[in-house]
């Protein structure tokens, strides 16, 4: 097929399987194909690549928020158009990425509401015979990722020196759970670990050997940190259930898991820790996501900021 006669939907089966395969991670590659397949390529697929407008594109949105899509759906697979086509500028079969010229719809900016330090307390009291009391202490205090977290072995621990090696990420891709490379190179990362979180993985390290002794050759040689009573590693999707359950348990209001991820780098940040150190230790790709996306300002937060106008001035009356 020449071209000039290049159907979006050739274009996009060409692209996810020989272009945009070799450089992305299979869960990023399955969030893509899914895109293509279930929206793109039903509705634009049978236009000819090179006519495709920046117009076609505009109205395809449009009727996408007219039937209900969600928001952040529709800007998922605009980004996935938008990708497509900027390969196909790089390829010299379009002159432009008519994609890059249409807006997606914006998602309103949700207000995070994390635990705070008392209500991580109050989490912690609540569970102290949690089996896996130390998978909520490290999510709570070390500002990992769920994938991050998931995918932790315990060669990637030493607690002697009391530090942790972030490496992978634990993804259910195509059904099945893989272990794959962090998502940036800045996620690779070392960290510290407070003499807590030594000491809870201290406890669950006992507690797992346990387990492992009970179930002998069956127990699975994988080495995760965190695992299910047969050792076998733990689904994402569980491992939010399980968050939850405890946080229920507690009688503390519900959170997201990626909330525990805001309240670290929000708590850091509010003891004067440097944004850059803050980053480093999130494994964040820059400080503006840090300090704009990631930086949870409370009420108490602004009334301190404010009281100190209310110090400078009433030390002024005197």
């Amino acid at each position: 097929m020449t071209p000039s006669q290049l159907t979006v939907q050739a274009y996009l089966k060409e692209w996810l399987d020989q272009i945009v395969s070799r450089r992305v991670r299979a869960n990023t590659l399955a969030a893509y194909r899914f895109n293509a397949e279930s929206y793109l390529i039903p509705e634009l697929g049978a236009k000819r690549l090179k006519k495709l407008t920046a117009r076609h594109v505009r109205f395809y949105i449009a009727d996408l928020e007219r039937r209900g899509v969600g928001t952040r759906t529709i800007r998922y697979v605009h980004a996935t158009l938008r990708a497509a086509l900027e390969d196909a500028v790089r390829e010299e079969l379009l002159e432009k990425n008519v994609a890059k010229l249409v807006r997606a719809p914006s998602v309103p900016r949700a207000e995070r509401h994390p635990l705070s330090v008392e209500e991580l307390r109050v989490l912690f009291r609540a569970n102290r015979s949690h089996r896996l009391r130390g998978m909520l202490v490290v999510v709570a205090l070390l500002g990992l990722r769920r994938s991050e977290v998931l995918a932790l072995r315990w060669s990637d621990v030493d607690l002697t020196a009391q530090t942790l090696q972030v490496r992978h990420g634990l993804h259910r891709v195509g059904g099945r759970l893989q272990v794959l490379p962090t998502k940036t190179v800045r996620s690779r990362r070392t960290i510290p670990l407070p003499a807590l979180v030594v000491h809870e993985l201290r406890n669950h390290q006992d507690r797992q050997e346990v387990e492992r002794r009970e179930l002998a050759e069956r127990w699975p040689d994988s080495g995760f940190v965190f695992t299910t009573p047969i050792g076998t590693p733990i689904d994402p999707d569980n491992c939010s259930k399980i968050v939850k359950a405890a946080v229920k348990a507690a009688g503390l209001r519900d959170v997201r898991m990626h909330d525990f991820r805001h309240g670290v780098v929000s708590v850091l940040l509010r003891l004067g820790v440097p944004p850059r150190t803050v980053m480093e230790i999130a494994g964040h790709s820059g400080l503006e996501m840090t300090m704009n996306v990631y930086a949870h300002v409370t009420l108490d937060d602004k009334r301190a900021a404010l009281d100190r106008f209310d110090e400078l001035f009433t030390e002024g009356d005197k």
